[in-house]
């Protein structure tokens, strides 16, 4: 059988940086940079910087 091909886009957690546990989860394309952008966490009101998580094996 031949090898399945990967998809071209994957689904990443965002963690916030305020470290209150609250996370978005977001699509982005496989050949992309890891994403990071400002966005609001209710948890804190507040805009805050959130991070893709790393991902593990």
């Amino acid at each position: 059988m031949a090898k399945k091909a990967k998809s071209r886009t994957i689904a990443v957690r965002l963690i916030s940086m305020a470290m209150t546990g609250f996370f978005r989860t977001e699509v982005r394309p496989r050949a992309s940079r890891p994403l990071s952008y400002r966005k609001y966490d209710p948890v804190v009101r507040k805009q805050v910087l959130f991070l893709e998580q790393k991902r593990g094996k």
